[in-house]
């Protein structure tokens, strides 16, 4: 039973993590799929890849190392399926100051 649980806690985390980066998918762009329709697909195949992911640490003991590998496998399944993801804090760095020019 406390397996169970830790496993649905590590799904729940990683979910919940990866749930905050921003996913887009240039092939559905490129087709003009409007944005309701490309978040019903996003919402399937994270579904569809949470699950991979969760199979596919099943067997694994270690907490950290399930992690890990799970995270690993989510972010795999969803490059296989033409997804891209970035942090929403990351943004792009401030413009650099021009350089002083001699005159």
């Amino acid at each position: 039973m406390a397996r169970l649980l830790a496993l649905l806690l590590f799904v729940s985390a990683s979910a919940l993590a990866q749930r905050n980066e921003l996913w887009s998918n240039p092939a559905l762009a490129a087709r003009a799929l409007p944005p309701p329709e490309q978040q019903l697909i996003l919402r399937q195949d994270m579904s569809q890849c949470h699950g991979a992911a969760f199979e596919g640490t099943r067997g694994v003991e270690e907490e950290e190392k399930r992690k890990n590998l799970g995270v690993a496998l989510f972010k795999r399944c969803m490059a296989e399926r033409g997804w891209t993801s970035r942090d929403p804090a990351a943004r792009k760095p401030a413009p650099k100051a021009p350089r002083p020019t001699s005159t």
